[in-house]
Formats: structure tokens, C-alpha cells, sequence
């Protein structure tokens, strides 16, 4: 596996920072340790320690960078994102999906960025899946690692097994949504109700997850395509695909040979540049090009008026 040793040593923190702090706690949080940022969205103890431990890891690793996470971010993400135009930044979601945490399901993830000078990097996506007692401590039942480099590759790490790596490659899937390109239309937010729309009569159309679950089942051959649009928040007019839920899918996705883009300009074909450090409200992912054209040329022929960015 061709990653730099600090980004290894960064992906073995997650595991380990995973079984000490989220495990204990998957789906057996008291009321306590249940809180709401000022926009609504959840957070746990479980985030704060997690991400606590990761911003201190690091530091360690990367001395010079902006080192945030999204519960430390979410009441000003504007400053963060403006600051890292200019600094090399590293951010992450310590646990993607709260919800799914909560509740005991397997559907959530934590996630890492490395974004220099606007361009991401390198990233990680981790989901540990269930959490099994023994003896000897907590464990991860379903223990899955995505991690990237700009220009090295995407590579699967299973059960924390960094010297088998698996180099993951987009070769061979569906080209176009008529061959049964498996898709998810993930529209919650203001844009709840295009989901029916879009996913109505799609021979492939699957229900979407959180995304770090969503990158991991793209990436693990098991989709082909999801389409984002999720609207925005209201008090701060940024959209819901913020950096630290897809920085690092993005870029795993074109390290696998994937193509990702905004889902803009149906007649240019292509979209719009992906930029980590703003927070989109729309955005499509693939295992190709083609078949990220073919999704578009559905969304166009279903509801036109998402071919141009939102008009809040």
C-alpha cells in the first residue's frame, strides 16, 4: 500500500480511538450524554471525545495544519472553511451518522481530510459496524477501512489488517442507468420530496444512507451512483454536503477511477468542479463518467430546474 507512513499512523488512531470511545457507547448512550448544536443536529459525548482524540493525534502528525472537527466547526463553519483557503487543513466527522450511532445501527462511519491549499489530499472512512463485548475488551463486529492519496490510490483495509490492503478499482461497473446502474437519490432537507420523483421507476434505485456509509458501499461494489441534494441551512444559507462528510469520499472515488462533480450544466455533460472547502448543497458521485452523465440526463428529464445551483 503506498500511503505516506503519517496518514497509516492517522488510520490505526481511528481504529483505536474507535474502540475505546465509540464502541463502549454504540447504541447504549445515556440521555446525558445527548445534546443539540443551535442549528438542531445531534451530537453526543461520543463526538466530543472522539473527535478530541483525533484533532490531538493529529496535531502530532501535522504540526503546521488547521486541525478541526465538525462539532468544534458547526457553529461557524464559514471561518474555517475561508481560513483554509490559504493554510493546509485537516478535518473530520467523528461520527457520520449520530442517528444510526444512537440507535445501534451499523449505518454510520467516521471520517478524516486533509485538505492543502483547497485541493483534498488525502482521506479516510471508517465504519466499525457493530460493537461485540469480550473479554479482552470492545471489537468491532464489521470492521471496514477506506483510505486515499491523491495520486497513490484508494485501498480497503479489512479487520485492521494494514499489510493486506486491497486496491479498489471502479473496472467493470454499469456505464448507464439502463443497465441497472444501482443509484440512490439522497434528498432530505427542503428537497425531501424530489427523492419520490427521482427514484420513481429506476430499475437500480436504492434508499441512501449516511454518506460514510454510502462511499463505502459505492467503493465496495455494492452501488454505482448516488445523487446529494440536500439542501441548505436556513440560518447560515450553506449547503448540507459540507467538507467534512465528503472530502474524502470525493477524493476516494476518483482514486478508484470514479468521477465526481456538482450536478450542474446538463449540456456542458460533466458538472461543475467539486471544491472541498465550501459547503455544496448538491453533488453526484460515480463509478464513471458515463454513468454520471447518464444520471444527470435522468435528473434533467425529471426536474430540469436542478440543472442550475439553487436559488435560495
Amino acid at each position: 500500500m503506498k500511503i505516506s507512513t503519517n496518514w497509516l499512523e492517522l488510520a490505526k488512531t481511528f481504529r483505536k480511538v474507535a474502540s475505546e470511545e465509540l464502541l463502549p457507547r454504540h447504541g447504549r448512550l445515556h440521555l446525558s450524554e445527548i445534546h443539540t448544536h443551535s442549528d438542531g443536529s445531534l451530537f453526543t459525548e461520543a463526538d466530543l471525545m472522539t473527535e478530541r482524540r483525533l484533532v490531538e493525534a493529529a496535531r502530532s502528525l501535522y504540526p503546521s495544519a488547521d486541525i478541526s472537527g465538525e462539532e468544534e466547526i458547526s457553529e461557524n463553519p464559514d471561518a474555517f472553511l475561508k481560513e483554509g483557503q490559504t493554510r493546509d487543513v485537516l478535518v473530520f466527522d467523528p461520527i457520520d451518522g449520530t442517528g444510526a450511532f444512537k440507535r445501534g445501527e451499523n449505518t454510520y462511519g467516521v471520517m478524516g481530510a486533509f485538505i492543502k491549499r483547497g485541493v483534498t489530499d488525502a482521506g479516510i472512512i471508517y465504519t466499525p459496524g457493530h460493537a461485540l463485548k469480550t473479554e479482552a475488551g470492545w471489537k468491532a463486529e464489521d470492521d471496514l477501512m477506506l483510505i486515499a492519496e491523491r495520486g497513490k490510490g484508494c485501498w480497503l483495509v479489512t479487520k485492521g489488517n494494514f499489510g493486506e490492503a486491497e486496491k479498489i478499482t471502479f473496472a467493470g461497473r454499469p456505464r448507464s442507468l439502463t443497465e441497472a446502474a444501482r443509484v440512490a437519490f439522497a434528498c432530505r432537507n427542503q428537497d425531501a420530496a424530489l427523492e419520490d420523483v427521482l427514484g420513481k421507476g429506476v430499475e437500480g434505485y436504492r434508499p441512501r444512507n449516511n454518506s460514510s456509509y454510502d462511499y463505502t458501499k459505492l467503493l465496495l461494489g455494492q452501488m454505482d451512483a448516488t445523487y446529494y441534494s440536500e439542501g441548505y441551512m436556513a440560518a447560515t444559507g450553506l449547503g448540507k454536503c459540507p467538507p467534512w462528510d465528503h472530502a474524502a469520499g470525493v477524493l476516494c472515488v476518483e482514486e478508484a477511477g470514479g468521477y465526481a462533480a456538482l450536478p450542474y450544466n446538463a449540456s456542458k455533460k460533466g458538472g461543475q468542479t467539486y471544491t472541498p472547502l465550501i459547503c455544496h448543497d448538491r453533488l453526484l458521485v460515480a463509478a464513471s463518467r458515463d454513468l454520471f452523465d447518464s444520471v444527470m440526463a435522468h435528473v434533467e428529464a425529471r426536474l430540469p430546474h436542478l440543472m442550475a445551483p439553487r436559488q435560495k
